[in-house]
């Protein structure tokens, strides 16, 4: 490089040593934390449906559980059980097939299974409160996570736009000690020439103008 390029442009700036390391902070920043961040993003994802579907239709989203529902085998026992009991009770009574004894029949059938549904719709919204909550854990460190990233990318471009700045002052520096150092130069060297301090006076004024 020429002192003339180097006088309108060179070295100096502390950016350029250190923007090869700064630069690559952001992918290993993005590799640390875009796991998470993507994780936390589906969780979010998963969580706005199902909310959504609870509060805009809750009983299509209670249907919706309620599909797959079969009676239990603890329903079965029970209404067997209760029904046997019944039945003799009718049966000793003289009533047993009567229609009170088919409505008695129909009360204990009926309650049991509102019992069983309303056993199996809970065991559903707990193991779904249970899931949701874990997805809202992964959601909270996918937040963190983006968090942290853009605190690392804000810092980097804080650091870089400090070392551009400094960067530009040094240039602007140096550009000015050089045009000193020039001017002053052809003032000494016409001082010499018209016989000293005429020549070296008028050099010094001619740099201090570009000063």
């Amino acid at each position: 490089m020429s002192w003339l390029s180097e006088m309108f442009g060179g070295g100096g700036n502390p950016a350029n040593a250190a923007n090869k390391y700064l630069d690559q902070i952001p992918g290993v920043s993005h590799e640390g934390y875009d796991p998470y961040i993507n994780r936390g993003q589906e969780a979010g994802g998963i969580m706005s449906d199902q909310f959504g579907k609870m509060s805009q239709d809750p009983t299509a989203f209670i249907n919706e559980l309620m599909k797959g529902y079969q009676e239990s085998d603890g329903y079965k026992y029970q209404q067997d059980q209760m029904g046997r009991a019944a039945g003799n009770t009718a049966a000793a009574g003289g009533m047993r097939g009567s229609a009170q004894d088919t409505q008695n029949q129909q009360q204990i059938t009926q309650g049991l299974l509102g019992q069983d549904m309303q056993q199996y719709l809970s065991n559903l919204l707990g193991a779904q409160k249970t899931g949701l909550e874990g997805e809202q854990s992964i959601y909270n460190t996918g937040f963190n996570a983006s968090q942290g990233l853009t605190g690392d990318l804000t810092n980097i471009l804080g650091q870089q736009g400090g070392l551009a700045y400094q960067g530009a002052q040094n240039k602007n520096k140096q550009q000015q000690d050089w045009l000193k150092a020039l001017m002053s130069g052809i003032g000494t060297a016409g001082g010499w020439e018209v016989g000293g301090p005429v020549g070296g006076t008028v050099g010094g004024n001619l740099a201090n103008k570009f000063m």
